[in-house]
C-alpha cells in the first residue's frame, strides 16, 4: 500500500530539506517529501491527513535492556520508596497480590533516599515473607537484596566468593545483599514463553513513548548456553512481524570462551533485517556511581574505604577487546568510573591501530565520570558514547560527593563532549530508568531537578542537538545513518504525532508532552486515542 502523509509540518532532521508538509510512503519508506501535492498520484495512494499535528522521527534509545524492561513491568515497584520500612509495606502488597509467584522479584529501591541512612538486608525481608525466594534489585541493577529464603534456594553462604562481584557478610554471615558478578548467583531461568512476552509487554510501552528502535542488551537475561537460543527467537519474532521496535542486539556474551562460541556459530555484527540485527560486543566493565562499583582513578570522596571495582579482570577485559577487533565487530563498552573509561579508551585506541577498518564504531556506554584530558583522548581517538541524560535527575545529588567537587564538574560533559567531536547516543538504560525520551531531553536541556538543583549548567545542549542524539546520530551507532533517522527520500518512515513544534516549548513543557500516535514502516503501532 502506497500512502501520503500530510501534516500541518513534518520535521525531516535533514539539514537539505528541514521541513515539508508531505510524505510519499511506499512499502515502509519514504520515497518522496514534498511542500505540495501533484494534481494527480493515482487512486492507489492511502491518504492520511494530520491536519494539526506536527510530525518527527521517532526515537531511537541507544540503550536499554528490552527484555528487563519488560520483566520490570510486572515486578513489584520500588521507585520512590523514602524507607526500608515503606518498602517492606510496598513488598508485602505485592506479595498479596501475587500468591501464585514463585519467586517474589522487584526494582527500583535506592538506600540514598532512605531515612534509615543504611542498607536493606535479609533480615528486613524475612519480616515480611519467608516462605518464598525474595529478590529486589537497586535501581542501577548492580546491587540487590535478597532474603534468607533466596540465599538458602540458591546456595549462597558465608564461603560464597564470586570474582568480580561482592557477597555481602557480617561475622562470616551473608546480610542479603549482593553486588556485580554475585547477581549471577540468582538468575532465574525463564523460559522461550515467558521471554516473548516480556518482548511483545516492552514494546507496547516503548511505542506509546514514541520510540521504534532500541540498541538493546538482553542476553544477560539467559545463561550463556541459551544465547543462541535467545537471538533466534529475536529473528523469528522479526521475520514472523511480530516486533514494533527494531532491535540492534548489544550482545554481552560475556566470557572469551562463550564469545568464540558465537562467532564460530555465525555471529557477526549487522547481520539481520530491518527488525532484528545482531549489533557490537558489549562489555559490562564496572559498576555503578550509587552502589560505589564504578571504578575511579581514586577512591570514592565519601568513602575512602571504596575504589569500585571491575567486573572482568583487565586481561580478560583486553582479550575480548582483542577479538571483537580481529573480527570487526564493534565494542559497546559499559564504563561509568574514570579509570575504567581510561582503560577502554587506551585500549580501544591501540587495536584501532593493530585492526584499522573504516567503519569502526566503537563506544563508552554511560561515560559519566570524566576529566577533560579523558574527553579530548576519546575525541582524538574516534572513540563516541552512548549516555543517558535522565540519569542526572538523581545522580547530580550524588556525585560531587562520590568522586569530589572537581572531577564532579568535568562529569556528564555533554556540551563539551559534543564540541570536542565526540559523537552522542541518547538512550534511557531502562529499566534504570523509565525510557520516556522527554525526561532525557529535559535533563540534556536544562540539567534542573524539579526541586530546583541544578548540575553544571555550562553542559546544557540545544534542542537540536538532543534531539539528533535520540535520531539521526543514533542511527549512526547501529551503522544505519543512510536510512533511519531522518524523514527524507530512501529512509525509513517511522515518526511521531506530536500537537507541538517541540522546539518553541520550554524544557519543562517538553517533560510533559505526550505522543499523540507513533508509526512504524509507514504503519501506525500506537495511537494515544485508542490506549
Amino acid at each position: 500500500m502506497k500512502k501520503i502523509i500530510t501534516a500541518q509540518m513534518i520535521h525531516t532532521m535533514s539539514p537539505d530539506n528541514p521541513t515539508c508538509q508531505h510524505m510519499l510512503i511506499e512499502d515502509g519508506f519514504i520515497v518522496d517529501i514534498l511542500d505540495q501535492l501533484p494534481d494527480a498520484l493515482g487512486a492507489d495512494y492511502e491518504h492520511i491527513v494530520f491536519p494539526d499535528g506536527i510530525i518527527y522521527p521517532a526515537f531511537n534509545d541507544t540503550h536499554m535492556h528490552l527484555i528487563g524492561y519488560g520483566a520490570s513491568l510486572s515486578q513489584c515497584q520500588l521507585e520512590q520508596t523514602h524507607s526500608i520500612e515503606q518498602l517492606k509495606y510496598r513488598l508485602a502488597q505485592y506479595i498479596n497480590q501475587h500468591e501464585r509467584i514463585e519467586i517474589i522479584t522487584g526494582r527500583g529501591w535506592n538506600h540514598d533516599d532512605f531515612a534509615e541512612g543504611r542498607l536493606p538486608n535479609r533480615y528486613d525481608l524475612d519480616a515480611v515473607c519467608t516462605d518464598r525466594p525474595v529478590i529486589l534489585s537497586r535501581v542501577c541493577g548492580h546491587m540487590a537484596v535478597v532474603n534468607s529464603c533466596a540465599l538458602e534456594r540458591f546456595k549462597i553462604t558465608g564461603d560464597t566468593v564470586v570474582e568480580g562481584g561482592d557477597v555481602s557478610k557480617k561475622n562470616g554471615i551473608p546480610t542479603g545483599i549482593l553486588k556485580e558478578n554475585a547477581l549471577s548467583l540468582i538468575q532465574n531461568p525463564m523460559s522461550l514463553t515467558t521471554l516473548k512476552g516480556h518482548i511483545l509487554k516492552a514494546q507496547k510501552k516503548l511505542n506509546a513513548y514514541g520510540i521504534t528502535s532500541v540498541q538493546s542488551d538482553d542476553l544477560i537475561m539467559v545463561t550463556q548456553d541459551r544465547h543462541l537460543e535467545l537471538i533466534q527467537l529475536f529473528e523469528d519474532m522479526s521475520k514472523n512481524d511480530e516486533l514494533t521496535v527494531r532491535v540492534y542486539q548489544q550482545a554481552q556474551f560475556f566470557s572469551l570462551d562463550n564469545f568464540k562460541r558465537q562467532v564460530e556459530s555465525g555471529y557477526r555484527q549487522n547481520k539481520g533485517n530491518l527488525f532484528y540485527k545482531n549489533g557490537p560486543l558489549k562489555i559490562l566493565a564496572d559498576g555503578s556511581l550509587g552502589a560505589r562499583t564504578a571504578k575511579l582513578s581514586v577512591p570514592y570522596h565519601d568513602d575512602p574505604s571504596a575504589e569500585g571495582l571491575f567486573i572482568h579482570s583487565e586481561n580478560d577485559l583486553l582479550a575480548l577487546m582483542t577479538y571483537a577487533a580481529e573480527n570487526q565487530i564493534d565494542v559497546a563498552i559499559h564504563g561509568i568510573g574514570d579509570y575504567t573509561i581510561r582503560f577502554a579508551v587506551e585500549a580501544l585506541t591501540k587495536l584501532q591501530h593493530r585492526y584499522p577498518r573504516d567503519n569502526v564504531r566503537n563506544a563508552i556506554v554511560h561515560c559519566q565520570i570524566m576529566d577533560e584530558a579523558l574527553i579530548q583522548s576519546m575525541a582524538h581517538s574516534k572513540i563516541d558514547a552512548l549516555v543517558q541524560p535522565v540519569f542526572l535527575e538523581y545522580d547530580m545529588t550524588i556525585v560531587a560527593s562520590r568522586v569530589g567537587p572537581h572531577l564532579a564538574e568535568t562529569s556528564y560533559a555533554y556540551k563539551s563532549m559534543l564540541e570536542s567531536g565526540i559523537k552522542l547516543g541518547f538512550g534511557s538504560d531502562a529499566p534504570v530508568e523509565d525510557p520516556n525520551p522527554f525526561r532525557s531531553l529535559y535533563y540534556a536541556m536544562l540539567r534542573k531537578r524539579p526541586d530546583g538543583q541544578t548540575f553544571v549548567n555550562k553542559e546544557c545542549i540545544s534542542f537540536q542537538k538532543a534531539m539528533a542524539a535520540f535520531t539521526s546520530e543514533a542511527a549512526y551507532f547501529s551503522h544505519e545513518e543512510t536510512f533511519k533517522g531522518k524523514l527524507d527520500k530512501g529512509y525509513l518512515a517511522d515518526f511521531i504525532i506530536v500537537s507541538n513544534q517541540l522546539e518553541t516549548l520550554t524544557p519543562h513543557e517538553l517533560l510533559h508532552m505526550d505522543v499523540l500516535a507513533t508509526f512504524l514502516g509507514g504503519t501506525c503501532v500506537y495511537e494515544k486515542n485508542n490506549e
